[in-house]
């Protein structure tokens, strides 16, 4: 106790308090680390998170084990052949996304060129709303400045408005990937229809597409003429949103690319009696000349967002009963 004496004879008892004065150690998280852990929780193993990190299978057990060490609580259940995430990993797996996407934020920011300027890139009514939204929101995020012209139509029509230099680049979604071209995913062609529909059933089979040049027309009809199924054609109806509202009214069917098939339409079965489409690849085109910093900056984007989505799909983890 301390005594605090007042000339008036009156006196204040002021307690001391006891500071600890030992500093709370500070603790950091190797990005490193978190960038190891959420490649194999989106992979599904070390050895393909080595790949896509570019390190070894043991280089990544290593770091995994020292983040365990770190944070002192074990992330993945080794127990099984396949890993996955416990509880604790579960809770972990959203921050350490944020903590990357911030230090690469931050080394983006601080590390390359301020692009200003417009990018003109074509993608295909069939697949733009599908693909489109988060590439072009996180594109947006990191190059505020930059101004994409999106151009919407048929992948053959986008190919001649890249050669004519009309856009800078395009995805196309086409059977083959020309030399020229890049391929970012394969992805089965499947038939589309309303939920418990009879429009498939009926003879000839009523089928529905956006644009005469659409390149899901020519395999669809295709597949239908070997199959020696008759068909009649219901449009073109100009864009994705009356296609699909000519399903949900159970006036046709159609083919689309199966990760973009909309919840409220249905996936219709094999047994049903259409014939079997082959599979479509959405390739990356850019222009062979006149080439700009802006427009290889969102093909390297395009490039990364459809690698770490379809990637991640491809080895969903599970997550280990609490």
């Amino acid at each position: 106790m301390e005594y605090l004496a007042l000339r008036n004879g009156i006196c204040f008892i002021l307690p001391i308090m006891k500071r600890n004065t030992m500093p709370t150690p500070l603790r950091n998280i190797d990005v490193a680390l978190a960038r190891a852990f959420v490649a194999t929780a989106e992979t599904g193993g070390m050895t393909a998170a080595g790949r896509l990190l570019n390190l070894t299978q043991g280089a990544v057990s290593q770091q995994i084990k020292r983040l365990e060490v770190l944070l002192q609580k074990e992330l993945f259940d080794r127990e099984h052949r396949q890993l996955t995430l416990t509880p604790e990993g579960e809770r972990l797996l959203l921050h350490a996304r944020r903590l990357i996407a911030l230090n690469d934020e931050i080394w983006g920011l601080m590390s390359t060129p301020g692009f200003e300027g417009k990018v003109r890139l074509g993608v295909p009514t069939d697949i733009v709303r599908s693909f489109m939204p988060p590439i072009l929101r996180s594109f947006n995020e990191t190059w505020s400045k930059v101004e994409i012209d999106l151009v919407c139509n048929s992948s053959p029509r986008l190919l001649k408005n890249l050669a004519d230099g009309d856009i800078d680049m395009t995805l196309t979604t086409e059977t083959d990937t020309p030399n020229n071209a890049e391929r970012l995913l394969t992805d089965d062609l499947v038939w589309v229809g309303c939920r418990g529909g009879q429009a498939v059933h009926e003879t000839p089979v009523p089928v529905s597409v956006t644009d005469g040049a659409c390149t899901f027309r020519t395999a669809m009809l295709g597949a239908l003429e070997q199959n020696q199924r008759d068909w009649r054609l219901v449009g073109p109806v100009g864009n994705n949103d009356a296609l699909l509202a000519t399903l949900e009214a159970d006036l046709a069917v159609t083919s689309l690319l199966k990760s973009t098939v909309p919840s409220h339409v249905s996936i219709l079965p094999d047994d049903i009696g259409l014939p079997r489409l082959q599979p479509f690849h959405v390739n990356l085109y850019q222009r062979t000349s006149q080439t700009n910093d802006i427009a290889n900056e969102l093909a390297n984007h395009i490039r990364e967002q459809f690698q770490r989505r379809f990637q991640a799909q491809a080895s969903p983890m599970t997550r280990k009963a609490s």
